[in-house]
Formats: structure tokens, C-alpha cells, sequence
């Protein structure tokens, strides 16, 4: 029997759909690479093809939803990702194999976007903060379990093993919310307009404060995904093997879900918008720590992982606020829209910057990555600054 507001554990599942389907495959990067004898920039399409799939898509997801429902959008993602997951096991040529990740990636994007929006129209704006810390610090402990055993499960299995658990956990994620996550729209629209979508989106892009915020969240998500794919190559550098690595990278979800669990606590005392400016610095000081990894005498990868860990703490204390803030700044009848567009700039930036770092040679230079990002985290410091004014 359904509730009348949704599961958070429930949305929190759908939500890990995204990070999980990156994190459990960024471990065995290199084992991919080998298995198929391409290149770098090859290989990191893995990670791009997955990331633009779920930035193309959850632009039309979210105005879908508004005609057929949120809860039909989010099963169908779900059993779409499982789909995916089980192909791209069968070890089919590489290019198969890629349209095989963008399938994956349509349907997490609607696994990703969907929550978000459940949770705002169930919920006001301080509690839906709350709601969606706990389900950002809920949602981390996949990214540590995958991270964790990816790499262990592909050097024993193979790499085909960690897709057929993506197979299987997205038939969990599917079954759940089936179950645990009734309908949350009020009024759905008659039709899907065309139109009527690309007018919203040039209304959301003329409110200042949902750009503002909308930025920073894109910035932050984007440090992570590109993190996902050139942080095995300055790993394996510092003597990581793939499971090893995926226990180090690890910490850095450890440390996003205390950062959640801080949100939580203290955001609305603080401020969202000043909880969420004080993380954006914390991450620029921890990018800044990543540095040392490079210093011959503390050149381990402990110095890296302990790095991540506070990145990870400072991501924590910035995503929750503005994804709330971004969303509570349209109006009601744009909420379906601004999560898609908002989810879209995430993946966009993530894609461009993860391809961006690789094809510029940062997964052999560590330092032109950190630079890269050092610069992107002013920009996200001054967004936060700004719409604070």
C-alpha cells in the first residue's frame, strides 16, 4: 500500500541509479582499456557517452513527466537502465558497447531527475532541504560501494561482472519504487507542448538566482564526474592497483555524506545560500590539497585519498542547498523543467570537463587537471557570492 508522500530511502536508490553507473565502472577504466585495446580518449567515452546521455535526456524527461506522471518516468528509467546494464555484459564490440552506456544513461537520467522533483512538490522549501540532505547522504553510500568493490569484482570477475551487478541493481531500484513511490504531480498537463517547453526554458534562463545556483550545483557535479575519470590514472601512478584505488576514491563519498549530515544539521541555522558559499570554499582548499600528491616526499595514496575525503565533505555541504534553492526559485508549474535543465547542466559539465582534462593530457599531468579545476572552483565560489548579494 502506497504512502501518501514518497520514500526518500526509495527516491534515495533511484537517485544513487547515476553515481553508481559511473562509480562502479570508473575503477576498471584501465581494465576496459586493455580488454579492448583502445585508447585514452577512447576509453573515456565510457564516461562521456553515460554522462551526455543523461544531459540530453533529462531535458525532455522532466516535461514528459508533467503529461504521464513522475512515477511512470522514474520505473521506466529504472528497468531502462537495467536493460543496459545486462547488453553491455556480453562483451559485444566497442561500439555497441557505447550505445549501450547511452542507453544506460537515458534511463538513470530519469532515475536522477525525478526525486529531485517528488520531493520538492511534496514538501516546502526548508524541509525539502532537509529531505534532500538525507537522501544526498543516503544515495552517497552507493558511490562507496561501488568504488569499493568495483574495482575489486572487475580484477576477480572481469569487467562484464560489474555491468550484470548494474543489471541487478537497477532491477532493485525498479521494483522499489514501484512499490514505495506513489504519484506526487497534482495537475498534469493535457499534452506534451513543444513549445510550451522551450518558453520555460527561456524563462528559467532569465531568473538570475536559478543560473546562480544552478552554476555552482554544475560545477560541483561536474568536479566529481571528471574526477571518476582521470583519478585512476594518478593512482595507478602512486602505485594503486584497481582495487586499491576503488577503496581510496571511496573516502570521497565517505566525506560527501558527513558533509550531507552537517547540511542537515546546520544549513538552515547558517543559511542555505551561506552554508552552500562556505562549502565552495572548502573545496577550493581541498583541490588545493590534491596538489600535495605530487610532492616527491608525499607522493602516496593516502595524501590523494585524504585530499578526496574533504572534497568529498565540501561537496556535501554545498549540493543539497542549491539544488533546493535552484529549484525553489521558479515557479511551480517550471519545477519539472528547471530539475531537467538542472540536471542537464550537471552531466554536460561533467562530460565536457572529464573529456576536456583527457584530451588536454591531464590523466598523464595531474597538476594541469588540479589547475583546470582550481579555476572552475572560483568561478563556483564567486556564482554562490553573487547570488547572495
Amino acid at each position: 500500500m502506497q504512502s501518501k508522500n514518497p520514500s526518500v530511502i526509495a527516491l534515495s536508490t533511484a537517485s544513487a541509479v547515476s553515481v553508481t553507473g559511473l562509480a562502479f565502472i570508473s575503477p576498471v577504466i584501465l581494465l576496459l582499456k586493455n580488454s579492448y585495446q583502445v585508447s585514452s580518449n577512447e576509453v573515456q567515452l565510457t564516461i562521456t557517452i553515460y554522462l551526455m546521455a543523461i544531459c540530453v535526456s533529462q531535458i525532455f524527461w522532466g516535461p514528459l513527466s508533467n503529461v504521464i506522471g513522475r512515477r511512470k518516468v522514474l520505473i521506466f528509467g529504472a528497468a531502462l537502465f537495467s536493460l543496459g546494464g545486462i547488453l553491455a555484459a556480453l562483451n559485444l564490440a566497442f561500439e555497441i558497447f557505447i550505445l549501450l552506456r547511452f542507453l544506460q544513461g537515458i534511463g538513470a537520467a530519469a532515475c536522477l531527475s525525478m526525486p529531485r522533483v517528488m520531493l520538492t512538490e511534496s514538501y516546502g522549501p526548508e524541509e525539502a532541504s532537509r529531505k534532500m540532505s538525507t537522501l544526498l547522504a543516503f544515495m552517497a553510500v552507493f558511490p562507496i560501494l561501488s568504488a569499493a568493490f568495483g574495482g575489486l569484482i572487475g580484477e576477480i570477475y572481469g569487467w562484464q561482472m560489474n555491468f550484470l551487478t548494474l543489471f541487478t541493481f537497477g532491477f532493485i531500484v525498479f521494483s522499489i519504487n514501484y512499490i514505495y513511490s506513489p504519484e506526487t504531480i497534482r495537475n498534469k498537463s493535457n499534452h506534451l507542448n513543444v513549445r510550451t517547453t522551450f518558453l520555460d526554458f527561456r524563462c528559467l534562463f532569465r531568473q538570475s538566482n536559478f543560473l546562480y545556483f544552478s552554476g555552482v550545483s554544475s560545477i560541483q557535479a561536474a568536479f566529481f564526474f571528471s574526477m571518476a575519470g582521470f583519478m585512476p590514472y594518478q593512482f595507478e601512478r602512486l602505485g594503486a592497483s584497481p582495487t586499491e584505488y576503488g577503496f581510496w576514491f571511496s573516502l570521497t563519498s565517505i566525506g560527501y555524506i558527513i558533509g550531507n549530515i552537517l547540511s542537515n544539521r546546520y544549513s538552515i541555522r547558517l543559511g542555505l545560500a551561506q552554508f552552500a558559499l562556505l562549502g565552495c570554499c572548502w573545496c577550493f582548499l581541498s583541490i588545493t590539497l590534491m596538489f600535495l600528491s605530487e610532492v616527491p616526499l608525499m607522493s602516496m595514496p593516502l595524501t590523494l585519498a585524504f585530499a578526496c575525503f574533504m572534497f568529498g565533505l565540501g561537496n556535501g555541504l554545498i549540493l543539497a542547498n542549491v539544488l533546493v534553492l535552484a529549484l525553489s526559485s521558479v515557479e511551480r508549474k517550471r519545477i519539472g523543467s528547471a530539475s531537467g535543465l538542472l540536471g542537464a547542466m550537471q552531466m554536460l559539465s561533467g562530460a565536457i570537463l572529464g573529456s576536456l582534462i583527457v584530451l588536454l593530457g591531464g590523466d598523464q599531468r595531474f597538476w594541469l587537471a588540479l589547475t583546470i579545476m582550481l579555476v572552475l572552483s572560483i568561478a563556483s565560489i564567486l556564482f554562490c557570492y553573487r547570488a547572495n548579494v
